[in-house]
């Protein structure tokens, strides 16, 4: 019995560090279909563990007058949310280490990313958190005071909190003008830093902006090693993008073979052809068959 206790107290703390808050019919929602036909997760027995906790102190159940605090957004008054009991004070030392991201220092910029990556496992930044973060580091490209460790860690935090967590800032407009500039900084990919470029592209996807095509466009004219990014293009966060493009993509597929640019026209068929196996519209012809012999 204790161990399905623990169990409990344990998926539940793990819930809500991943989400950082939660509305409490969401969660019995979840854990309901998470446990289906389960003993121990009924609906009342739910609600009871829940209770449980509350009492212990382990988590902390919120009113309408907190919401607000935490970037929650429900208009319902009634509607009652769950966060861990030590989320307030981390969220007060959170914003005061936002505040060092308008530092012109890059170093105090740095180091303000790794400490929001250090408590990334209990504390989840709100969207309007998210915001000051986009809106900081837009002034700092503007300002020339980006460079490529700082624009890295910048990358990883916003492709996890994105692309992973699915929280995205409020200010979307911002963001896709923050990843567009980052685009132009790093044109071609970063040897020392690999990743940098792909998070952009990646982050642009997820958006459906066309810079991911006109980028596209340039790297099969202009790269000499496709292997750099073989598997940047054909990923689900950029399927919808490339396939949507087809007209484009296939002209200029078929400019670069007129060209004689065999292996940059076989690159851009590659990825098209890849994105229709990942997006189901192309059976994969490597796939082994079912042998129907009996």
């Amino acid at each position: 019995m204790k161990n399905k206790e623990y169990d409990f107290d344990t998926e539940v703390k793990n819930y809500l560090i991943q989400k950082g808050y939660a509305r409490r019919r969401q969660l019995i929602e979840d854990l309901m279909k998470a446990h289906k036909n389960e003993r121990g997760y009924s609906l009342k027995s739910i609600n009871r563990k829940l209770d449980n906790l509350i009492n212990q102190g382990i988590i902390i159940s919120l009113k309408h007058s907190d919401f607000g605090k935490l970037g929650i957004e429900d208009v319902d008054k009634r509607a009652s949310y769950l966060t861990l009991k030590n989320i307030s004070k981390i969220k007060d030392h959170m914003d005061k280490i936002l505040e060092r991201l308008a530092s012109e220092e890059p170093m105090k910029q740095k180091m303000a990313l790794k400490e929001i990556a250090l408590y990334e496992q209990v504390y989840v930044l709100t969207p309007e958190q998210l915001d000051l973060v986009v809106k900081q580091f837009d002034k700092g490209i503007d300002k020339g005071i980006i460079d490529d460790d700082l624009a890295n860690t910048l990358l990883l935090l916003l492709n996890t909190y994105i692309l992973k967590k699915g929280i995205e800032p409020t200010n979307k407009t911002k963001t896709i003008d923050l990843l567009v500039k980052l685009l132009d900084k790093y044109p071609a990919p970063v040897s020392r830093q690999v990743n940098l470029r792909t998070h952009i592209i990646y982050l642009l996807g997820h958006y459906g902006h066309k810079a991911v095509i006109e980028r596209f466009i340039k790297d099969a004219r202009t790269l000499q090693d496709f292997s750099l990014i073989e598997n940047v293009y054909n990923t689900e966060y950029t399927a919808n993008l490339i396939e949507e493009n087809r007209e484009e993509l296939y002209k200029l597929q078929e400019e670069l073979a007129i060209e004689g640019k065999e292996n940059a026209s076989q690159f851009v068929s590659n990825i098209r052809s890849d994105v229709l196996i990942s997006l189901g519209l192309r059976k994969n012809p490597f796939t082994k068959k079912e042998d129907d012999s009996w």
